[in-house]
């Protein structure tokens, strides 16, 4: 009778062992899956995001056509946070493009400020957060520069949209904004530009220069070219002799 008694606890309580691992493997299960479904849904939720923001930039730049009003800085500027937002160089390499001729095109208008891409550094509110775009859309222009092959055509006719971005944010001899009147802001915009070329030499610009320096499309346009010489000299003087080339 005592061993039976004792058989029956021992049953009794290996029941409630393998009941109560039974209920530990149920509850990690479940938050596995839970985990699980947490992914899913936040893949689900950036993907969506993704693909609006996307489309609101593609949309943008369909309405953005050579017969409609300019836009105004402030709108591209905008524009350019989502595309940065969202931006993968193979996915969006066209969205880029346009983005940069869309800035190119703001900054050739003729006395019309708010349309000025670069109006945007005097702004108190905005200055930094300008800086610090043009400074990752500069960079994007270098990523493409060391991916692009001159003898092919349409990479010829990028690397010269790219280059002239480059050149355009580097020097302020081009902005309109800095003529008349706006050339009190000169010193100003001088020390902006000279805060983009130290970013993009920290990031390796010299050795985009390096890559471009030969190349037929920034040799068929002089004031590319001429510039392009002005940084090597200036990349020269600010690298440390380790850092250049000969």
């Amino acid at each position: 009778m005592f061993t039976l008694s004792q058989t029956s606890r021992a049953w009794f309580i290996d029941r409630a062992r393998q009941a109560r691992e039974e209920r530990l493997v149920q509850k990690e299960r479940e938050r596995a899956a839970v985990v699980i479904q947490a992914h899913v849904r936040s893949f689900l939720c950036r993907s969506r995001l993704q693909r609006d923001i996307r489309r609101e930039i593609d949309d943008f730049f369909k309405a953005d056509d050579p017969g409609s009003t300019k836009r105004s800085a402030l709108c591209i500027f905008k524009v350019a946070r989502k595309l940065l937002f969202v931006f993968r160089i193979k996915e969006d390499n066209e969205r880029f493009e346009k983005l940069c001729r869309s800035i190119l095109s703001s900054m050739d208008a003729e006395n019309e400020p708010k349309v000025w891409y670069v109006s945007l550094a005097c702004s108190k509110d905005l200055t930094l957060l300008w800086i610090k775009q043009i400074k990752s859309i500069l960079w994007y222009c270098c990523d493409f520069l060391k991916q692009l092959k001159p003898e092919i055509l349409q990479d010829s006719r990028l690397i010269t949209l790219y280059l002239t971005m480059l050149v355009t944010f580097t020097d302020t001899s081009t902005w309109k904004i800095l003529r008349g009147k706006g050339e009190s802001l000169r010193p100003a915009m001088n020390h902006i530009c000279a805060n983009i070329m130290g970013h993009l030499n920290q990031h390796g610009f010299y050795s985009v220069l390096q890559v471009c320096d030969p190349c037929p499309a920034v040799c068929n346009f002089p004031t590319l070219h001429l510039q392009l010489d002005f940084y090597i000299c200036v990349q020269h003087t600010w690298c440390p002799p380790q850092k250049r080339f000969s």
